[in-house]
């Protein structure tokens, strides 16, 4: 008969005394990092200026503290309190969870109080400031303190291991020692990705100017508000004297323009689609180069991302069989990967010339493909479908290499064992190859279309301004017209969007159950 474990369970009594302790510091930890915190934030020269009407306390609270470490503080010091209950209540889940926490805040409290006593110690010949190990102490040795009291807990913790781990279930074991593990991993992402991400999404909030020193106001959400604002309307061709629509140079019918209070409010027509003889329904944005830029990076994102897979994937099965002078042929295929972009793109460029000076024109006249010479770089209807054929040449190889580790990776046995069921390649290829290979190709397509979303070079290289991405719409408005805080809201979108497709990759080919 198997006995069932409870995960609140009492410790003898003879504990209580060393336990309630743990508790308490637990919960004068948690008031003090929180009271600490926000009176040293709230001290601030900048934000008491917030305080006091001068400039925006919003804007002047995000610059000094930001977001990511206030919740940090409060989520640890909820956490903290919540567990300081729980062992209060008897609970031996949240002793051990205790025992956790404790040997990280001694690591953490010994780490900063060491750095800040160096750092505040030291002097500065600049600013004529002498060493002074006095007030290093005093920033550095309340944190040094607490590392020594946090350490006797984890050390009593750790005597008493026996009584402490007592009836504890594995799962609850291997999910604290998963939590041990991870949380050097987590650190390291606030400091060195969740910061940075934090300052730029507390810049699109303001009208900061790249490389000015005027004043920063906070505008709120104005930037995103100008960057996705969009709507739909229809609108007719315009006729000409015998009742039909007249067409432009590309033999598509010309629009009227969108309602006039709409072009006062900053609407510009983005996309024309036809939905009878004579409408259409108009895309018009506040931020219509952005929205085409959307537009572009995602046709330029879904084409060239397919091609190679189906390409990488056709040539990662050509150089998995066995061949005479398949090492040799690995190796070459990767030779266009290797080559940096901009130098590929400016070899594309010349063969992409609009005679027949350029080879591909050359060699598609040759072979009757097409009737004559296309401008691939200045024709507006050809210029994404030259950069697809660009990118697909240079990444192919990569997508090719890693669904090549992916295929050598399948047993040999499955492929005879079919084989001698009577199954052909195809049926092999559909029952065996893709089922096992769908975590690899998962992976393989969240790395390229990571790449393609973020897509720059090969844009600015072979078009300028002639066509943007979402990156090089983002490079525009920084440098060019150096609006810092629109140029961070379009960095945050651009985020979101790929933390989107990410997610959608992930949950559709099922990569965490497999």
């Amino acid at each position: 008969m198997t006995r069932t474990i409870s995960k609140s369970e009492e410790l003898p009594a003879s504990y209580n005394t060393g336990l309630r302790f743990i508790a308490l510091l637990l919960i004068v930890i948690a008031l003090g990092a929180t009271v600490f915190y926000m009176q040293s934030v709230l001290s601030m020269p900048e934000v008491q200026l917030g305080l006091n009407g001068e400039i925006s306390f919003v804007l002047a609270f995000l610059h000094n503290a930001g977001i990511v470490l206030p919740l940090l503080v409060l989520g640890l010091s909820v956490g903290l309190a919540i567990t300081a209950i729980q062992i209060i209540r008897g609970s031996g889940e949240a002793v051990r969870w205790a025992s956790v926490i404790v040997f990280w805040l001694t690591v953490g409290a010994l780490i900063m109080g060491v750095f800040l006593l160096f750092e505040q110690s030291a002097g500065n010949e600049t600013l004529n400031v002498d060493y002074d190990f006095g007030r290093g102490m005093r920033a550095g040795g309340p944190l040094l303190l607490l590392a020594v009291l946090v350490g006797f807990a984890s050390w009593w913790l750790s005597r008493h291991a026996d009584l402490v781990n007592r009836n504890q279930t594995l799962t609850s074991r291997n999910t604290r020692m998963a939590w041990n593990l991870l949380i050097p991993t987590i650190t390291i992402l606030i400091i060195v990705a969740a910061r940075p991400l934090e300052k730029t999404f507390i810049e699109s909030l303001t009208d900061k100017r790249f490389g000015s020193a005027d004043p920063v106001n906070f505008v709120g959400l104005s930037n995103y508000t100008q960057l996705l604002g969009f709507r739909f309307d229809t609108v007719s061709c315009r006729l000409a004297d015998d009742g039909t629509c007249t067409l432009d140079a590309n033999g598509s019918p010309r629009w009227e323009l969108i309602d006039r209070e709409l072009l006062r409010e900053g609407f510009r027509s983005v996309a024309y689609i036809q939905i009878g003889g004579n409408q259409a329904l108009v895309l018009s944005g506040t931020d219509s180069d952005f929205l085409t830029g959307i537009g572009n990076t995602l046709y330029f994102t879904f084409f060239s991302v397919t091609l190679e897979l189906a390409l990488g994937l056709f040539i990662a099965m050509v150089v998995n069989s066995d061949f005479a002078g398949r090492g040799f042929m690995r190796a070459v295929m990767l030779i266009p990967w290797a080559i940096p972009t901009v130098i590929s793109a400016r070899l594309w460029e010349l063969m992409l010339r609009d005679n027949q000076s350029g080879i591909i024109n050359k060699v598609l006249i040759d072979l009757h493909i097409i009737p004559q010479s296309q401008a691939w770089l200045s024709n507006a209807n050809l210029q994404v479908n030259a950069l697809i054929m660009v990118d697909v040449w240079k990444t192919t190889p990569f997508m090719a290499l890693l669904l090549l580790a992916g295929l050598q990776l399948i047993p040999s046995d499955l492929y005879e064992a079919a084989s001698v069921d009577g199954a052909n390649r195809w049926v092999q290829f559909r029952s065996i190859t893709l089922p096992l290979l769908r975590p690899v190709i998962g992976i393989a397509l969240i790395f390229r279309t990571l790449d393609a979303l973020r897509v720059f070079d090969v844009f600015n290289v072979l078009l300028g301004r002639q066509k943007l991405s979402m990156a090089t719409y983002n490079y525009e408005v920084l440098i060019q017209n150096q609006q810092g805080g629109y140029a961070s809201a379009v960095s945050v979108i651009i985020f979101v969007l790929i933390a989107i497709f990410t997610f959608l990759y992930v949950r559709s080919v099922r990569i965490e159950a497999q």
